[in-house]
């Protein structure tokens, strides 16, 4: 086997070497450092991008999609024995380590550090003394084969800013990495002798800058280089002399750049390797390599991807000393019959994926030296005969997607020193053993995707050093019991996508060496004997017909580490059935017809995956017999498990990682059931049938760790009681050791109140609700379970009940009943009375006595004609009150008497004809009002005065009149409270006319003038009286502009005052309980305002005048929440300061604090709020509290001259 490293040889040249800083990193040249940015090394991203060490394309182009037996393997894991069927299938994947075909030697650039165990950072004295490494760059000495420095430096982008002259102390011999950050938005720029200092760097790499220009001189100074590496610049243009004064340049790439023209090289006869991959290049002329000399050196020519059409010149004119040429990925249509005369030393051609549609006989004649030869996924109309004939020491050919048959193997029959051969995607039909008789020294077959029908014994008897066969895609049916022999040092064998319905028992067992099998997406009903097969570490049988697994199936392939079983028929899992298997990681068997699993199936095998999903299982207690100290993934999906899920059913699996149950029929999780599951990162309880989902049955573990685990709940048919309350809260307070619900926002429920199917999000706390018969509430009644409880009450007959889990929702359901009175037996602790369609005619004031916890009562259409004077007295927590549909006729001011924190009134569709001034004076500012729909013609001015109070208003509906006496002052409320009366479009009053039409006109069309003309006309007779009154109204306005005057700087007086004479001008006098508290003040502020607050704010109050504030960074104690925090400084503090200013307008948490503040100024009628403003605000955008306060209070503007005198005085 060829055991040479692409280590050894410098990371060129092949399209597919190049192309792996396509992927999503940047593929460093060998001068490359580690990768700051990412926390990577190059040697990490190959294996990202699949091409490990040996990173070819050739090798590439022909994987076993071994890849996707495990995806599991996709995720990061340390485990060693998921690392080692990592490191199996990675060497399956048909490559074939091509360094020693290819003679380039090493350039003198040496390899990164964390690919040599001899380099190291410099640390100590024996290091170059005088090398500054930059603080945004990492360096290393590399001490094989030669000591030299190489330094990443991870920045933001190139611009004339950036400096260079660090490093100009250094005569070390050094390799520089610039890496610039690929997200920024910012383009890079080179400039004229900006590397003018580096004179010992002899290599300089650039990823990710997106500069467009390379002009003269921007080498500069660098007359040492000799390796250049530009990648994922943009557009990138050079001037004509951008090369010069490079002696030493030996390497030029410039890849992924959007290139179209290269200036010439001609001057650079000392040209090793030139690498213009994934650019615009359209013609050879364009490369600059076409000078009238041949460069002597130039081994190397790599111009994948590119826009070539033809290739027309001779090659050996460029340089006859050619070893590589690779033009793959183009549109090459045509290639000269001469195209490669000359290059005798040529030795690796790669023409692969072109439009080639004729090759000439004799366009490889003059290469018979050629070792690797790849041409497929071109349009050829046929293949001359002997095209190959005289390449007799290729070593690599690859001829896959060129619709080849069979007389391809008498073109090449004498390659006796080929070791890989692709001839996949072709119409081959059979393989006779006399054409694979002289290839005796090949490792890699890969006949893929063809049409062979028939495997014939001893077809591969004379391939004895073949390592690696891949024969999926084709028509294959039956293998013999000679089918492979010969074949004892093959590790890897694909027969995937045949018909394979028969397999001789022994078929396998000169297979001695082999390490993974494929034999998925067949028709196999029986399986081999694995016995011999020591080496198997992964066997893939998905998609197979397999009914039945025994004792004896795996019995003599101890060592494997996986198996895939998915989408069979099995339907037992048998107790021995791989019992011997102590190396066993991985196992799936999903998608078969399992119903039952034998105890202890699985034993103490070392799982670390196990899927069982999309099968039959109902009982899982098999769980219990098996020690699964490794198990990290459980998928039993899409089963039929029915059982509670208890806290001992995966009690021996705590290092599990991802357990998914979903679509089940699971309709119970216990409390603390997934609790000793310590590593516990994913739980999905999807689909199943669980209705009520307890708090504590997601209770982890994972408060001891920095990682909650994420749960799916959705697809459930919760039914959303009280005991499901807590995931109304969850999201805004959510416990420390609680799973994370990652799909909270789509789960649904019903509710015990409707029958519709909802989102949990959207309901209200108050839906969240649990029926009850009898209401006790054990933390406050001591005698719940006494029949003659006084403190227990009854759910009223005919009626139902429910409470929240809290119980700070108590709702009494008692709608269409028939009740023709309040029932006597409400439960005083009710916070919610629903006596909607009664015939309750009279509320009396014994109606709801007791009740002040009642928030809501709902009364609609319930024939109430009368509702006695005090009725409501007692209700002082009630903030809704509906009333619509009824027979009120008349409301007094003793009618909602009490109702002191009531928010809303509706007694629309009555028949009010009276409303009393005061009927609506006990009601806070901002309720609402619906008078919508009676028979209301005017009411007094002072009750229009209290309407105006009113956030929210319905007035239409009603015969209000147009008389000018009431209409004018009418017309003035609604004029001013527009947006407050919701239906002012289409409020209308009534004309006193006996015209049987045109009586009614919408207020909003209305001109006083028009409709109330004689109380113009009066106006203008009493004008002698006005002018009368002039005199004396002219002395009055003189000493109320004094008056104003002086009651419009009040506020500067009184500080004025306080400053020069100490006196407080009617200042309220404190509490005496404010002596006790120990801040002064609490400071309300938006943390993006730190910086004012904290360093000047602070300073001053607590530095300069001595005063002791409350502030979040300081003095909030930890573990509490913030709400409670709020709460309680407002509450320690004699004043609160707000900063008001843009941010803290766009904080919610600001907001929620000046509403804590101002509650309590309403409750304690002291204005304790000191506002200061800070910078310019837009008032539209406050909150209305806020809006309203700053229109009636005074505020401090912090540019104010006077503005800490105004801050003292204020302050107690």
């Amino acid at each position: 086997m060829m055991n040479s490293s692409m280590a050894s040889v410098k990371l060129i040249c092949m399209c597919a070497i190049v192309a792996l800083s396509t992927g999503n990193h940047e593929s460093l040249p060998a001068s490359s450092t580690a990768n700051s940015v990412t926390g990577t090394t190059v040697t990490d991203r190959l294996s990202n991008t699949g091409a490990a060490t040996e990173s070819t394309k050739f090798s590439q182009t022909a994987q076993v999609t071994t890849n996707v037996i495990f995806p599991v393997l996709e995720t990061n894991t340390t485990d060693k024995a998921v690392e080692a069927i990592n490191e199996i299938l990675s060497n399956s994947r048909f490559k074939t380590e091509l360094a020693s075909l290819f003679p380039l030697q090493s350039t003198t650039i040496p390899y990164p550090p964390f690919m040599q165990d001899s380099t190291r950072a410099i640390q100590n004295e024996n290091e170059p003394h005088d090398y500054v490494c930059p603080k945004e760059c990492d360096c290393w000495l590399l001490e094989n084969p030669s000591r030299h420095i190489s330094v990443l430096c991870a920045i933001q982008h190139i611009d004339n800013g950036t400096d260079f002259n660090v490093f100009n102390r250094t005569t070390f011999p050094s390799v520089l990495t610039l890496h610039c950050d690929p997200l920024t938005l910012m383009n890079s720029k080179l400039y004229p002798f900006m590397f003018k200092g580096l004179h010992s760097f002899i290599a300089l790499t650039i990823l990710n800058c997106h500069f467009n220009y390379v002009p003269e001189k921007a080498f500069y100074g660098m007359t040492a280089l000799r390796e250049l590496y530009i990648s994922n610049a943009v557009n990138v243009t050079f001037h004509t002399a951008a090369f010069d004064n490079l002696p030493f340049l030996e390497d030029v790439s410039v890849v992924h750049s959007e290139m179209s023209y290269v200036p010439s090289l001609c001057h650079l006869q000392g040209l090793r390797l030139v690498n213009f991959t994934d650019n615009n290049i359209s013609t050879l002329d364009e490369t600059g390599l076409l000078c009238n000399t041949s460069f002597k050196n130039l081994q190397v020519i790599v111009l994948c991807k590119n826009n070539l059409r033809k290739i027309a010149i001779n090659i050996s004119d460029i340089s006859a000393n050619l070893l590589h040429f690779s033009a793959s990925d183009n549109k090459i249509e045509h290639i000269s019959e001469y195209s490669f005369w000359g290059l005798y030393s040529l030795s690796w051609l790669d023409i692969e994926n072109n439009l080639i549609t004729s090759f000439s006989t004799y366009v490889f004649q003059d290469v018979n030296d050629l070792k690797v030869l790849s041409f497929s996924r071109n349009r050829p109309s046929n293949f001359p005969s002997g095209l190959l004939s005289h390449l007799r020491n290729l070593t690599v050919l690859h001829l896959f997607d060129l619709s080849l048959n069979m007389s391809i193997f008498d073109e090449i029959r004498n390659f006796r020193n080929l070791q890989e051969l692709v001839l996949k995607n072709n119409y081959i039909e059979n393989i006779e053993m006399s054409s694979l008789n002289l290839f005796s020294l090949l490792e890699y077959f890969d006949i893929s995707n063809n049409s062979i029908r028939t495997l014939t014994e001893n077809i591969f008897m004379s391939l004895q050093n073949l390592e690696k066969l891949n024969i999926s895609g084709n028509l294959i049916e039956t293998l013999g019991k000679e089918a492979f022999s010969g074949l004892s040092k093959v590790d890897t064998l694909d027969l995937q996508y045949n018909k394979i319905r028969t397999l001789h028992r022994d078929c396998l067992q000169p297979l001695l060496a082999l390490s993974v099998l494929n034999l998925s997406y067949n028709v196999i009903e029986n399986l081999p004997s694995f016995q011999g097969l020591q080496n198997l570490f992964v066997l893939d049988l998905r998609h197979n017909n397999i009914k039945q697994l025994d004792s004896s199936t795996f019995a003599g392939a101890s060592g494997i580490g996986g198996i895939n079983l998915n989408n069979n028929r099995i339907r037992t899992i048998g107790a021995k059935t791989f019992r011997n298997l102590q190396n066993l990681a991985l196992l799936f068997i999903g998608n078969n017809e399992v119903d039952f699993v034998e105890n202890n199936a699985f034993g103490d095998l070392p799982i670390i995956e196990l899927s069982l999903r999309n099968n039959s299982i109902s009982d899982i207690t098999f769980f219990r017999y098996s020690n699964f100290p490794h198990l990290r993934k459980l998928d039993l999906s899409d089963n039929n498990v029915e059982l509670r899920i208890s806290s001992d059913l995966f009690s021996t699996f705590q290092g599990i990682e991802n357990l998914m149950i979903s679509n089940n029929r699971i309709e119970e999780v216990s409390s603390r059931a997934f609790e000793s599951l310590l590593n516990l990162r994913f739980l999905d309880l999807s689909y199943n049938k669980i209705k009520v989902l307890q708090r504590t049955a997601l209770t982890t573990s994972s408060i001891f760790t920095s990682v909650k685990p994420f749960v799916k709940l959705q697809g459930n048919p919760f039914h959303c009681d009280c005991n499901m309350q807590w995931m109304k809260r969850w999201q805004s307070f959510p416990h420390a050791n609680d799973m994370i619900i990652t799909d909270l926002l789509t789960l649904t429920c019903t509710v015990l109140t409707g029958k519709n199917v909802s989102m949990l999000y959207k309901l209200a706390t108050e839906d969240f609700l649990c029926q009850y018969k009898r209401d006790c509430n054990i933390l406050k009644c001591s005698c719940c379970d006494v029949d003659a409880c006084s403190c227990s009450y009854p759910c009223p007959d005919k009626c139902m009940c429910f409470y929240s889990s809290d119980r700070s929702v108590n709702s009494v359901q008692c709608e269409g009943k028939g009740f023709h009175q309040v029932p006597e037996v409400i439960p005083p602790a009710a916070s919610h009375v629903y006596l909607d369609r009664n015939n309750i005619s009279v509320v009396t004031i014994h109606s709801f006595t007791n009740m002040t916890d009642l928030e809501y009562l709902s009364m609609n259409d319930s024939n109430v004609h009368t509702i006695d004077d005090y009725a409501f007295a007692t209700l002082s927590s009630l903030k809704t009150l509906h009333l619509n549909g009824n027979f009120i006729s008349i409301i007094t001011p003793k009618t909602f008497f009490g109702l002191k924190n009531l928010q809303q009134l509706s007694l629309s569709n009555n028949i009010l004809t009276l409303m009393e001034a005061g009927s609506f004076s006990h009601f806070p500012a901002k309720y609402k009002l619906d008078l919508s729909r009676n028979v209301l013609s005017k009411v007094e001015a002072y009750v229009l005065y209290e309407m105006s109070f009113a956030s929210s208003l319905n007035l239409s509906g009603n015969p209000w009149t147009c008389d000018c006496e009431f209409l004018v002052k009418f017309y003035n409320f609604t004029s001013s409270n527009v947006e407050k009366i919701k239906d002012f479009s289409v409020l209308t009053c009534t004309k006193n006319t006996t015209s049987p039409s045109n009586t009614t006109i919408l207020l909003a069309n209305i001109l006083l003038s028009d409709l109330c003309l004689s109380n113009t006309v009066k106006l203008i007779d009493n004008i002698t009286l006005v002018s009368t009154l002039t005199t004396l109204l002219g002395t009055l306005v003189i000493v109320v502009i004094i008056v104003f005057v002086i009651f419009w700087n009040r506020a500067f007086l009184k500080v004025w005052i306080y400053v020069k004479f100490g006196w407080r001008i009617c200042n309220q006098e404190e509490d005496q309980a404010d002596v006790y508290k120990p801040y002064d003040a609490f400071v309300s502020y938006s943390s993006k305002d730190d910086d004012y607050v904290v360093h000047e704010l602070v300073q001053v109050l607590e530095k300069d005048l001595n005063y002791r504030l409350c502030v979040h960074y300081r003095d909030f104690p930890v573990g509490t929440s913030i709400a409670d925090n709020i709460l309680s400084s407002v509450e320690s503090s004699k004043r609160v300061i707000v900063v008001l200013s843009k941010n803290f307008i766009e904080s919610d948490w600001c907001h929620y604090e000046f509403q804590i503040a101002h509650q309590r100024l309403l409750a304690e009628k002291k204005n304790r709020i000191i506002m200061i403003l800070l910078g310019d605000i837009d008032k539209s955008k406050l909150v209305p509290e806020l809006k309203d306060y700053i229109q009636t209070n005074t505020y401090v503007n912090q540019d104010d001259t006077w503005f800490w005198e105004k801050i003292q005085y204020a302050m107690p």
